[in-house]
C-alpha cells in the first residue's frame, strides 16, 4: 500500500510536467489503469480517482484537480481550467457537456450532470454536504438534468435536484429542487421566473 502511494505521489508530479498529451494518457492508462477513450486530450491536471472512465472524444484542459471515488465523463464533453471536483464520492457528467473554469464541486456525497449541460462562465459552487443534513440522514446528491444551461457565479446547495432544459441565471442560489423542466430559474433564494420557454431560441 506504501509502495503504491508513492508511485502515484511520483507519477502525479510528472504529469503535471509532461508536455505531450500523449505521454499524460499513457501514464493515466497504464499506472493509473484508467479507462480513456480515442482522441481524449489532457491538459496538465491532475486525475486521482479510484475508478476513471472518459469516453471518446473528450477533453480535461490545464490545471483542473479531480479527487473522487469515481470520475465519469461521457462522450465530446469539455472540462476547460482551473476546476475542482474534490470528494469522497462519485461524479459523473454526460456526452456533449462542458465545465468551463474556476468552479467548485464538492462531492463529498455523489454529483450528476446530464448530457448537452453546461456549467458556464466561473465561479460557481456546487455542495453535497453540511453539518445539520448529515446528521439527519437527508439524501444531499445533486442531479443536474439534460440541456441545461448554467450562468457565472452560481451557488448548489446540497440535495439540490434540475429538471431537462432550464436556463440558470447567473449568481442564481439554488437551494431547492425543481421539478418543472423548460423553465427560467434566477434570484436568491432561486425561483422559477419564466416557465415553459426554449432559452436556446430566446436567450
Amino acid at each position: 500500500m506504501k509502495f503504491h502511494k508513492i508511485k502515484h505521489k511520483i507519477a502525479s508530479k510528472i504529469i503535471l510536467n509532461l508536455y505531450f498529451n500523449s505521454w499524460r494518457i499513457f501514464i493515466y492508462k497504464n499506472i493509473y489503469k484508467y479507462d480513456i477513450g480515442k482522441n481524449v486530450k489532457i491538459g496538465r491536471s491532475l486525475i486521482n480517482s479510484e475508478v476513471v472512465l472518459i469516453g471518446d472524444n473528450s477533453t480535461i484542459g490545464d490545471n483542473n484537480h479531480i479527487s473522487c471515488k469515481t470520475f465519469k465523463m461521457g462522450n465530446d464533453s469539455k472540462i476547460i481550467s482551473k476546476n475542482r471536483i474534490i470528494g469522497k464520492s462519485n461524479f459523473s457528467i454526460g456526452n456533449n457537456s462542458r465545465i468551463i473554469s474556476d468552479h467548485y464541486i464538492d462531492c463529498w456525497n455523489d454529483v450528476s450532470i446530464g448530457n448537452h449541460t453546461w456549467l458556464a462562465g466561473i465561479g460557481s459552487q456546487v455542495w453535497t454536504h453540511g453539518s445539520l443534513h448529515t446528521k439527519t440522514g437527508k439524501k444531499l446528491d445533486v442531479k443536474l438534468g439534460n440541456g441545461i444551461y448554467i450562468g457565472s457565479g452560481c451557488c448548489i446547495a446540497p440535495g439540490v435536484g434540475i429538471k431537462d432544459d432550464c436556463l440558470i441565471g447567473l449568481g442564481s442560489v439554488i437551494t431547492t429542487s425543481f421539478d418543472t423542466e423548460n423553465c427560467l430559474i434566477a434570484g436568491n433564494p432561486a425561483k422559477v421566473v419564466k416557465a415553459e420557454i426554449n432559452w436556446r431560441k430566446n436567450w
